[in-house]
């Protein structure tokens, strides 16, 4: 049984994304899909909020899914 905090998060969830957020909460999922569950959740499930995410601080922004293939604004720093 999930925690109650699961539970709510999971039902504000879009269902399009239950099932990666289910398989992140039982444990079975691979570090790559708790690592999309997880962007996912913290941008309110929106995929392009993903993609451009700000986040520089977060531990998990170089391994977040649905990026470009490059980091514009990381690149553009060390190019200068």
């Amino acid at each position: 049984m999930a925690h109650p905090l699961q539970e709510r998060e999971l039902e504000g969830c879009t269902p399009m994304y239950k099932g990666v957020l289910k398989k992140a909460y039982a444990g079975t999922a691979s570090p790559r899909v708790a690592i999309r569950a997880m962007c996912l959740s913290c941008v309110g499930y929106l995929r392009v909020e993903v993609t451009n995410c700000t986040a520089f601080g977060c531990p998990l922004h170089k391994y977040r899914p649905y990026q470009d293939g490059v980091d514009d604004e990381i690149g553009a720093e060390t190019a200068e």
